[in-house]
């Protein structure tokens, strides 16, 4: 069976002390894995979160996001610089907690948007800039997931295709897709395709609903999700990612609770899992 958790960014974007309970919190909902945010490099409690996942024997991953004013895209060299250094702070406490993994929006800042497709200097900023984070992240046994997120959050990696492309321009062995079945059905063709054609580039999925809410519930066609994770022999975590109220503008409770949306959502997930690798 796979390794299945849940994002923190269902109860906070900004992890700090006060949120340290949420790792036990994950733990008592039965979650083999967790994904904390770091998205505040600079005040990141890591000794204290690493106390934290020792004591609930609990094995962690990070997600990280670009900021508008630290682009590692950015056409303004000091931007980008900010940018690198930020990242590489994240790097850092991504360490000291034990995660080997952190991805996200990691190669522009989201929520911006020019109007047009990325030219060519953008994308080859981030690129090189992305090379030299890979590079320092590399040092630390640590890999970089790029992650596809729809059109309406970002305008520079939307498909499978463009993030395979972005890890193939980088060229870094410690790069690897992201793939988030709540962006996978605002911009897939067809999901199976999608996750197939990656392939061995996957290295870390979001179980997301297509709303959002309890997976399960929404659009998203699980069987062949399932079936696409069997063939691409796919052994990594799965993760579920919602948001709480506030987050990213999000002002609509996605269920009754956030603990009622890992429960159900988990005990959905571990039982398509179970459908499909019977043959179901």
């Amino acid at each position: 069976m796979y390794k299945y958790g849940v994002n923190l960014l269902l109860w906070t974007s900004r992890f700090t002390e006060k949120h340290l309970n949420l790792i036990k919190k994950v733990k008592n909902l039965k979650c083999d894995v967790v994904e904390i945010p770091i998205f505040n490099p600079d005040e990141f409690p890591s000794q204290l979160v690493k106390k934290e996942l020792e004591k609930h024997d609990l094995e962690a991953c990070a997600c990280y996001g670009c900021d508008p004013k630290a682009d590692i895209a950015s056409l303004d060299s000091k931007i980008r610089e900010k940018g690198i250094a930020r990242f590489k702070k994240a790097i850092d406490q991504a360490h000291v907690i034990g995660a080997s993994k952190i991805g996200g929006v990691v190669y522009k800042a989201g929520g911006i948007f020019t109007g047009e497709a990325p030219t060519s200097e953008e994308w080859n900023f981030s690129v090189e800039s992305m090379r030299e984070i890979a590079n320092y992240a590399q040092d630390f046994d640590i890999s970089i997931g790029v992650e596809q997120i729809n059109r309406y959050e970002t305008y520079f990696i939307n498909t499978a295709r463009d993030a395979v492309k972005y890890c193939k321009d980088v060229g870094k062995s410690n790069l690897f897709v992201l793939l988030d079945t709540h962006h996978l059905i605002l911009e897939e063709l067809n999901i199976y395709e999608a996750i197939v054609n990656t392939g061995k580039l996957v290295g870390h999925f979001h179980t997301s609903e297509n709303n959002r809410g309890i997976p399960g519930t929404g659009l998203v066609n699980w069987k062949e999700v399932y079936e696409a994770l069997r063939d691409i022999n796919y052994d990594g975590w799965l993760v579920i990612e919602s948001f709480y109220v506030g987050f990213g503008n999000v002002w609509k409770p996605l269920a009754s609770s956030p603990e009622e949306l890992v429960i159900k959502g988990l005990n959905y997930l571990k039982k398509m899992e179970k459908i499909v690798s019977k043959g179901n």
